[in-house]
């Protein structure tokens, strides 16, 4: 049997990547595919009550972790959402397509955190067999439309976003540096537009990919 394909949709804070998620699961129920293109997120999982503790225990405003021990957190949630969920799916010969992956870490802890980009993609390696995915999507935005967006959405944020510029153009420029370490699984898309826009932009790419 064909291994399937394993598809991650990463992202700046409020360029609509979890709702183009969403639109796809829709999509992909009303053409009755849901058997063949099977979704996740991260942290949590769509396969593990167990996982989800963790998204839980990570996001809690009443909790205070080291940034390595947050790393550490999300790597065993990413192993466990792996083990439940992504490698039977990917061995039946199935699409998963992940809202994050490890790329969120080599960002948010490796380079932001401070905890040191090597170090956390070593941790993740060594977590998850190294199991990269074919293919990343990334929805690329201003760091001040990202800011404005949040801001607007969300009356209370959770423990690991934040409300000031700078750390928003730090966290572009981080991404882009996680890209050009392997540039060849990246596609990049331009998040400034409409919802509708930007659907269509990820289908097409899809598409390409013979998904969609």
């Amino acid at each position: 049997m064909k291994k399937g394909k394993f598809i991650v949709i990463e992202g700046m804070d409020g360029s609509g990547k979890s709702t183009i998620v969403e639109m796809l699961k829709k999509q992909v129920a009303k053409d009755k595919k849901d058997d063949q293109i099977i979704f996740t997120r991260e942290p949590g999982s769509a396969f593990s009550k167990e996982a989800e503790k963790i998204r839980n225990l990570i996001l809690d405003n009443n909790n205070e972790f080291s940034t390595m021990a947050d790393a550490m957190l999300f790597a065993t949630g990413r192993r466990i959402n792996l083990e439940k969920g992504i490698w039977p799916a990917l061995e039946a010969g199935k699409t998963v397509i992940s809202d994050r992956y490890w790329h969120s870490s080599f960002v948010y802890q490796g380079i932001l955190g401070k905890v040191g980009l090597d170090k956390v993609k070593t941790l993740n390696k060594i977590a998850t067999d190294n199991s990269n995915p074919d293919l990343v999507i990334f929805f690329d935005l201003k760091p001040e439309i990202s800011l404005s967006r949040l801001t607007k959405l969300r009356d209370k944020m959770d423990r690991l976003e934040h409300n000031n510029l700078s750390y928003y153009e730090k966290l572009r420029d981080a991404y882009h540096e996680v890209i050009k370490d392997d540039p060849e699984i990246f596609r990049v898309i331009d998040s400034n537009c409409t919802i509708e826009e930007l659907y269509q932009k990820v289908v097409n790419i899809l598409k390409k990919e013979g998904i969609f």
